[in-house]
């Protein structure tokens, strides 16, 4: 399984780069870092996820490792473990470049990143790729590009509406319970959640998958 992460990391050298690229720019464009590290973490991440599928498409790599002796639950759990194998490289690029920057003064703002940045950050990837690989499971990278294109921008587009519903009596409820809390029990009932969508979302690809032909 790890074979197949260490892949499409190995094919993706480019698109490092680029990834890279766009961190910097963001840090130059955007004031607050927490902004600057959420946003970073989630388009990295997505972008390299994406992009290993649709290497996978292009070069019929299904009917490659479907002849190898692999089972298909081998090559969606691979996938799914992804997630937090690119996540962890963005979270590790998006460091080095802001000590980088902050070392050589090309930024003389602290781009400081708390475990609340990184549980938000994840949280968010999480739910993205959890709704997203289904349908790549499903229907292949081609049939699932413009759900990828609407699921990555409708989460930015939609993350503000969700805040401006704060009043909202069940949003209020929720946010009153959680100081409730001891921050162990909070990131515990968080992770919790990220881990049954998680699952949910391995249990339908895993029984797409099993099902397409090639």
């Amino acid at each position: 399984m790890f074979q197949l992460i260490l892949k499409d990391i190995l094919l993706l050298k480019k698109i490092f780069l680029f990834a890279a690229a766009y961190i910097i720019v963001m840090m130059f464009l955007k004031e607050d870092s927490a902004v600057v590290f959420f946003v970073s973490v989630i388009v990295v991440t997505y972008m390299l996820i994406l992009s290993a599928c649709a290497h996978d498409d292009k070069n019929k790599a299904d009917i490659l490792l479907n002849s190898f002796p692999l089972t298909r639950r081998t090559v969606v759990m691979a996938r799914y473990c992804s997630i937090f194998v690119f996540s962890v490289i963005a979270i590790m690029y998006y460091l080095v470049i802001a000590h980088i920057l902050q070392m050589t003064g090309l930024s003389a703002q602290a781009h400081s990143v708390s475990l609340e940045n990184v549980a938000a950050a994840l949280c968010a990837v999480i739910f993205i790729n959890s709704v997203y690989f289904p349908v790549f499971f499903k229907f292949g990278y081609i049939h699932s590009r413009l759900v990828s294109f609407i699921l990555f921008f409708g989460t930015f587009a939609l993350a503000p509406a969700f805040f401006e519903q704060a009043d909202h009596p069940l949003v209020r409820d929720v946010i009153h319970y959680f100081p409730h809390l001891s921050e162990g029990k909070g990131m515990a009932i968080v992770a919790a959640v990220m881990m049954f969508l998680l699952a949910v979302s391995f249990f339908f690809s895993l029984q797409f998958y099993r099902k397409r032909e090639f």
